[in-house]
């Protein structure tokens, strides 16, 4: 083989390498675009402001042997979950946990994401009570004659956790109270987003659930389901404030259906 050959195999060498290093390169740089176009609607879904994010969770009856304050199964489920939606957007800033025994006014102006209903969260109560000062179309929570909680709309039509009513079916047919984990439960919650009203430039994300599971379960729909509250904002205030009733469905130890049955586009506090 003569020198000019030689240079045409090097010559067709590097260009087989140069074009599956282009290739590889171009795979690359398409998945980051496929990537960055997914996750742009979750990211104006949860366009909290230019701050750290705190979670904010019950205070729950301390344990004399722990050091950390004491949170509920569904509460921590329901911080996980929305902890993934984060790291599927690449939130760059730090994340905190507060439980409510322990939240300062500082805390408050945070970017805030509340955990459970004004049942069990001061802040939750204290937040609702702000939300209906200034956003009278939100869904709230009250408290009924029998003392179990619901949900109302604006126009006070009231949405009522079967869960009750399940377990209560459970245990009078002989189902042992440790079993009842096992069992199917309906739950209602609200997945409520509005400008912070303690600092303007942040926002305040509410997941609660009637019941635990319904909190569980709003989570879970802000990492999983949250196309579905997205396609129900006009188009020209995805990344708007909003308030959506939920109904959760729970089966053996996992949320096995979220179902966003109303999302409610809220104006500027």
């Amino acid at each position: 083989m003569n020198l000019g050959e030689w240079k045409d195999v090097v010559l067709l060498f590097l260009g087989f390498l140069l074009s599956i290093g282009a290739g590889v390169i171009g795979a690359y740089v398409q998945r980051r675009i496929d990537r960055r176009g997914e996750r742009r609607p979750l990211n104006r879904l949860l366009n909290f402001g230019p701050d750290q994010l705190l979670f904010v969770f019950p205070h729950r009856e301390e344990i004399p042997e722990a050091i950390l304050p004491r949170t509920s199964t569904e509460d921590f489920l329901a911080m996980n979950n929305f902890i993934s939606a984060l790291l599927n957007i690449e939130w760059p800033r730090k994340i905190g946990v507060r439980d409510t025994n322990r939240v300062t006014e500082a805390d408050r102006k945070r970017n805030l994401v509340i955990i459970c209903s004004p049942k069990s969260n001061i802040l939750a109560a204290t937040f609702q009570k702000s939300l209906q000062q200034s956003q009278s179309e939100a869904f709230v929570f009250q408290n009924d004659d029998t003392g179990r909680w619901h949900i109302c709309d604006s126009d006070g039509a009231p949405y009522h956790s079967k869960s009750w009513g399940q377990e209560d079916g459970y245990l009078r047919a002989g189902i042992n109270r440790h079993d009842l984990p096992s069992q199917n439960y309906e739950d209602y919650a609200v997945i409520t987003k509005t400008t912070n009203p303690w600092n303007e430039k942040t926002k305040v994300l509410w997941v609660a659930g009637i019941r635990g599971i319904g909190t569980w379960g709003a989570a879970e729909c802000i990492k999983k389901e949250w196309r579905q509250i997205y396609d129900q904002l006009p188009s020209e205030t995805k990344d708007g404030d909003f308030s959506a009733l939920l109904r959760i469905e729970y089966n053996n130890c996992d949320i096995t259906s979220i179902d966003v049955r109303r999302v409610i586009p809220l104006g500027k506090q």
